[in-house]
């Protein structure tokens, strides 16, 4: 069987988005599975509260099923979960430390597990993944494609968002779906990523509907957006309007565009008042009525 040819449609992207070495990509030993796994907790914040559920729920597996892609992910150096107990042995909590290369000795980043960033003096070309800028902490500029022409990607220390269209879309919804001012808001949530503020407003959002919130919504925002900041934030109740954004708003567009009256065309003619062409009908009618009652005389007659 012949092969077919691959062609591939690359967009350069501004923000929002993870750098993934094509090593990990195309480890053989990887399952579909357990790549998908690896892949999206890369794509995490730093302090994320990662769980089983939480990942079964996003990848849509079941537990066993994520159980078993955890341990091919463990056993191939990709993740270490450390789990920690008091003095009476009673179980604390764990740490996940996850890596996009295979880590033999751990022991250095038990302690600080931030991916370390060498510094070379010529950019890869070639065989690199996208950067994540949402997260600059796991930055790793030995996989980072740049050059004279490319913007730095945007970072935590932005003053301000950097939005794509589709971002504004949904930016410019919530906020109107919260009476919040756009501007506003938006300076309220600079030093965060984009995604995680939209986040933030989705789980207002769905908060605002479930009438869960006991703050006003101002209120209930800044609470959360200093969680975002500290890395404790996390999309619960708002999860499945989150993925299901963009849709909603373009079938609402939709309704709206056609509950729209039709437009009236504009022409160059005057305008004609109708109560006067109807007065001038009426007169007409009446000199026609008026005509038809007159006698007739008969012809050869005085």
């Amino acid at each position: 069987m012949n092969a077919s040819q691959l062609l591939i449609v690359r967009r350069r992207h501004m923000g929002n988005f993870t750098q993934i070495p094509n090593a990990l990509i195309r480890n053989d030993e990887l399952s579909s599975k357990s790549l998908g796994v690896i892949v999206h907790l890369l794509s995490l914040p730093p302090g994320f509260r990662i769980s089983i559920e939480f990942l079964c729920k996003a990848r849509k597996e079941g537990e066993t099923a994520m159980r078993s892609a955890i341990q091919q992910l463990e056993r191939l150096n990709y993740i270490r979960i450390v789990r920690e107990r008091s003095a009476s042995g009673r179980f604390i909590h764990s740490k996940w430390i996850v890596s996009d290369e295979p880590i033999v000795d751990w022991a250095p980043h038990l302690e600080n597990p931030r991916v370390e960033e060498p510094v070379l003096d010529q950019p890869v070309q070639g065989d690199q993944g996208a950067t994540n800028t949402v997260f600059v902490e796991t930055l790793d500029s030995s996989k980072t494609t740049t050059g004279p022409e490319d913007t730095p990607p945007d970072t935590d220390e932005s003053p301000t968002l950097i939005m794509d269209e589709g971002d504004e879309e949904c930016w410019l919804w919530l906020c109107q779906k919260l009476s919040l001012e756009p501007q506003k808001t938006r300076d309220q949530c600079a030093g965060l990523p984009t995604a995680v503020a939209l986040d933030v407003l989705t789980e207002v959002l769905e908060c605002k509907r479930q009438n869960s919130i006991r703050k006003t919504i101002p209120q209930f925002l800044a609470s959360l957006l200093r969680r975002a900041r500290e890395g404790k934030f996390s999309l619960s109740a708002g999860s499945e309007l989150r993925r299901d954004l963009r849709q909603i708003i373009r079938r609402q567009r939709a309704v709206e565009a056609a509950a729209e009256p039709a437009r009236t065309i504009e022409t160059d003619r005057p305008s004609v008042d109708r109560a006067q062409v109807r007065e001038r009908l009426q007169q007409m009618r009446n000199e026609l009525a008026k005509k038809a009652q007159k006698p007739v005389i008969p012809r050869g007659t005085a």
